[in-house]
């Protein structure tokens, strides 16, 4: 793989913060090697609501400048970026509220529970990036302003799940987003994010229908179709707030996202980006495991990647209230070659286990 090193992360003093159908067989496909996704996409294994202690924050970022690993002046300091984050709060609650009533339609409930969008938290979540988020994001990207950073895209976003990604159900979440922007919601570039054609979430003819409408409205979104070497598949929708600042919505299937969580780990350490603080048994396990597998297992471990984001593809819809399984509904098995640490379903259990930690703290 072809992964440049990580510039090192910012300089830190001590800031109190506290985060508000069948399978394929990977013996019989050959893949090029994966590279990390060009663009980061959002994390939503938690939500992250940024509480500062301004009082202690302001006297130990006053000495603390980042980027200073490049030489070069810069104005950011960390309780920069904390407000930046804060003035993101409430231009993207109003925006996720009017989301939310937008979509409300197509969530699954009781009454209608084949409804396209997963219901309650599950289906449309939303969040602020951390600090730490923003801090190893930026600094990768060598953003060295304010202005650059509140430009990043995914500072704000927004995650919308279907029990099955199927283009009719996509097609209609894109109507009720055509909506919005009837109502003055403005969309500056959507990515579809698709292996090929015939595996896309969306298809040719309502991207065309969509930008179309938004032209009516004087908004010209690019329009990007990306095929990825790892087959991750979603649609990704940046929206413009009126001061501004960005946000970006995800819209992928239940499946996808399943899978795509636990593969996150693996682009975090292949980018050598730290893992979020509770899933530190994770990274610690990794650390331990990850520099022992040999030049095959890192080929079969980059083919079992594909193979699961592909198979995710293939899984039939559920219903919205059915309790998967999810060694059975989602993950491949995983090969032999490698060590069973590392398969989809124990990681998927030991996120499981971390996150009901953190809910205790």
């Amino acid at each position: 793989m072809n992964i440049q090193a990580l510039t090192p992360k910012f300089l830190r003093n001590d800031i109190i913060t506290r985060s508000n159908q069948g399978g394929l067989n990977a013996n019989n496909v050959s893949y090029p090697n994966l590279r990390p996704l060009a663009k980061d996409t959002v994390s939503f294994s938690a939500k992250s609501k940024l509480i500062v202690d301004a009082a202690e924050a302001v006297e130990d970022v006053a000495k603390t400048k980042v980027a200073k690993q490049w030489n070069y002046e810069t104005p950011i300091t960390r309780l920069g970026i904390i407000e930046l984050l804060d003035s993101f709060q409430k231009p993207f609650n109003k925006f996720f509220r009017g989301l939310k009533a937008e979509m409300k339609h197509l969530v699954a409930t009781d009454a209608k529970p084949n409804n396209p969008i997963m219901p309650g938290i599950s289906g449309i979540k939303g969040r602020i990036k951390s600090l730490e988020g923003v801090e190893v994001k930026s600094n990768s990207r060598k953003l060295f302003t304010i202005e650059q950073i509140a430009q990043m895209g995914d500072v704000a976003g927004a995650r919308i799940v279907l029990r099955d990604a199927s283009q009719e159900n996509v097609a209609l979440v894109f109507d009720a987003i055509g909506n919005m922007v009837k109502k003055g919601a403005k969309v500056k570039e959507v990515e579809n994010y698709r292996a090929n054609p015939r595996t896309s979430y969306i298809s040719q003819n309502t991207l065309d229908t969509f930008e179309e409408f938004c032209n009516k409205f004087g908004q010209y979104p690019e329009i990007k179709n990306k095929a990825l070497p790892n087959s991750y598949t979603a649609v990704h929708v940046t929206f413009e707030l009126p001061d501004g600042k960005l946000v970006e919505l995800q819209i992928m299937g239940r499946d996808m996202e399943n899978v795509k969580e636990v593969e996150d780990l693996f682009y975090k350490w292949r980018c050598e980006k730290d893992f979020a603080e509770k899933y530190k048994p994770i990274q610690d396990m990794f650390k331990k495991i990850m520099p022992t597998l040999d030049e095959f297992q890192n080929t079969t471990l980059e083919r079992y990647i594909k193979d699961s984001y592909e198979h995710a593809l293939e899984i039939p819809a559920m219903s919205a209230k059915r309790k998967p399984n999810f060694e059975k509904d989602y993950f491949l098995p995983f090969p032999y070659s490698l060590p069973q640490e590392l398969s989809y379903k124990n990681l998927h259990s030991m996120m499981e286990e971390c996150n009901g930690r953190a809910k205790k703290k």
